[in-house]
């Protein structure tokens, strides 16, 4: 019984980490303090998947599906979206995953956008926190 965030969608995802920030979700924001432009956003340089999976046979599929994200960066606001242009914010909803016959995937995107007033210290490196809730529904 799986369900996590991955940098692809193959049978052997190549997972973020989980809690000890050794292989975040990360942006680089290159800020200089003179408020032109005024905010400066930025996506992460490897994609994101929802991936799921049920290597114990007893799992249909994984219905309401919702992603958080947030930071602890203040002056950058992390958002997430469903297709990457439109809906971003702190949390989306994606559709159900059958894993009912092998793992499944759905791509996810993610950004943060920091002021660029020198309210947020330049050459920062900032990571997100992303939850992922889901219902398991058996087969």
């Amino acid at each position: 019984m799986t369900i996590q965030l991955t940098k692809d969608n193959t049978a052997s995802p190549d997972v973020y980490s989980t809690g000890d920030g050794t292989d975040p979700v990360s942006v680089s924001l290159t800020l200089d303090g003179t408020n032109i432009p005024t905010t400066v956003t930025a996506s992460p340089a490897t994609s994101l998947f929802v991936w799921a999976n049920d290597n114990t046979t007893n799992i249909a599929n994984y219905s309401g599906i919702d992603l958080t994200i947030s930071g602890s960066d203040t002056g950058i606001t992390w958002e997430l979206s469903a297709d990457g242009t439109t809906g971003w914010g702190p949390t989306i909803s994606i559709p159900n995953m059958d894993v009912s016959v092998t793992h499944a995937a759905t791509q996810v995107y993610a950004r943060a956008t920091a002021l660029n007033n020198g309210t947020v210290l330049t050459a920062n490196y900032t990571t997100a926190d992303i939850q992922i809730t889901a219902t398991e529904n058996p087969a």
